[in-house]
């Protein structure tokens, strides 16, 4: 599966998890009675992630998370690094990558693709077609431009096309050594590579190792508590860095507060780490489906975007506590509060995650969906009036129907539904429909014609579970 770093919540995860093992990695290689105050780990400044010493940069890092060995998928992003280690002449590049990246064919290693990259861009601009060489582009205002014209514009603004090309051919002769200051990075295992499942093994690892420097004892409640507290932060880090992107004044994390995290007794869990586990097993069961040949899924090409990846956009970019409040509304059929039962869901409702909540968000067009923050509220609502309300669950298909309307009439939790949600989208076949009020009066039964739709201060006459291809049809 191919994930940048940027769009999507399993990039950045990973660009996370990386930046993290990291920055352990370079505090586990130092004595411990350094010093580590001018220190510190900045993500998504001048590349994915940094590392700073003294308010200065020492090294740059790419994180790309592709599916695949290509070196042409991970050209833009080598130019890129290029171009902003030339200008930083005392500090190294490193790209980090799911796959080992390949070299151009007839080309013998990364640096002599690049090398070649570049040439072919100075031997355009020397014999141009109506100026309009990539140089010429970047140094004009000219829209509509490629991605490594837009690299080359970004990495040196303001720039005539002579000063473009100077800066490039002193790159390509090695007049600049930015291109011998970059390479793949190489892990302990001897691999130029880590996907992302190992990550989580070599972040543990460098943890067991800070905890045997720090005499603590390595216990595997410790280590894994230890594991999800940091991924925690960064998951926080990672998202308060992308709402706040226009934000000039950006802020590092010290490798102090790094340190200081590891000397805490991580031994007693609290509810924030349970929620960052369910955050990452949801994530999890999302790129397993996307995995899934029998899915059907088909990754959308550059520059666009699907339902199921939309969706993702918004509910991987919640903070872990506030996932779990969308997901306990997703499920209407289980009792889930607030306080004690996150670890029990991320066993007893995995299959409604997987195999029903995000084949909804696969197929259900995202421009129907409606997003109420404060009520932890996410339904779809149709294009045209009267207007129907339908809430994605995680019903699974059981013989027993009557079963799941006694478990939703009787969940305290999502009262909200019996006055708000018309329709309920769920793994079955029938379309099923039932009185909430069933088991709250003692009048006569609601004869089958009566309007549904009551004021909001009294409960919904009828309710619907309603099939996924039936909730498709209505809502496209």
């Amino acid at each position: 599966m191919s994930f940048d770093a940027s769009p999507s919540w399993s990039g950045f995860n990973y660009q996370g998890k990386v930046a993290l093992y990291y920055s352990l990695k370079c505090i586990n290689e130092e004595s411990i009675e350094k010093d580590f105050s001018n220190y510190s780990l900045m993500l998504e400044n001048n590349e994915d992630f940094e590392i700073i010493i003294d308010n200065a940069p020492i090294s740059f890092h790419q994180v790309k998370a592709y599916e695949t060995c290509s070196y042409s998928k991970y050209s833009d992003a080598l130019l890129e690094i290029t171009l902003e280690l030339s200008k930083h002449p005392n500090v190294i590049g490193k790209i980090h990558t799911w796959k080992v990246i390949n070299p151009r064919p007839s080309f013998n290693d990364i640096a002599s693709s690049i090398t070649n990259d570049l040439k072919e861009i100075l031997v355009e601009y020397l014999f141009p077609t109506d100026r309009t060489s990539t140089l010429h582009k970047a140094a004009s205002d000219a829209t509509q431009i490629s991605k490594t014209t837009s690299i080359i514009r970004n990495a040196f603004k303001n720039k005539t096309a002579v000063e473009l090309a100077q800066l490039l051919s002193d790159i390509h002769n090695g007049q600049n050594n930015a291109i011998s200051r970059l390479e793949a990075y190489r892990y302990d295992d001897g691999n130029s590579f880590c996907d992302l499942s190992s990550i989580n093994d070599k972040i543990k690892s460098e943890l067991s190792i800070s905890f045997t420097r720090l005499s603590i004892s390595v216990t595997h409640d410790q280590l894994e508590k230890a594991f999800l507290y940091f991924l925690g932060v960064m998951d926080k880090y990672i998202i308060q860095r992308h709402k706040n992107k226009q934000n000039s004044q950006k802020i590092p994390i010290h490798f102090t507060e790094i340190i200081s995290v590891l000397n805490k007794d991580h031994e007693d869990m609290s509810k924030e780490y349970l929620a960052y586990h369910f955050k990452e097993r949801f994530a999890y069961h999302i790129e397993h489906y996307m995995d899934d040949p029998d899915e059907g899924y088909i990754k959308p090409n550059d520059g666009t975007s699907c339902n199921l990846q939309e969706i993702c956009k918004f509910l991987l970019g919640l903070s872990p506590l506030e996932l779990w409040e969308y997901y306990r509304h997703f499920s209407p059929q289980i009792q889930l509060n607030h306080q004690c039962n996150i670890d029990n869901a991320l066993e007893s409702n995995s299959e409604g995650i997987r195999y029903v909540l995000i084949k909804i968000f696969h197929t259900i067009n995202y421009q129907r969906f409606i997003i109420n923050n404060s009520k932890y509220k996410f339904i779809y609502r149709n294009a045209t009036p009267p207007y129907q309300h339908y809430l994605p669950t995680t019903i699974t298909n059981t013989p027993r129907l009557s079963q799941i309307e006694r478990h939703i009439t009787s969940n305290p939790n999502i009262n909200e539904i019996l006055y708000e949600i018309e329709n309920l989208i769920y793994n079955g076949i029938n379309h099923h429909r039932f009185s909430p009020l069933s088991s709250m009066h003692t009048e006569a039964p609601i004869a089958e014609d009566a309007d549904s739709r009551l004021k909001r201060d009294e409960p919904l006459r009828f309710i619907n579970l309603i099939p996924l291809s039936i909730a498709k049809d209505e809502l496209s």
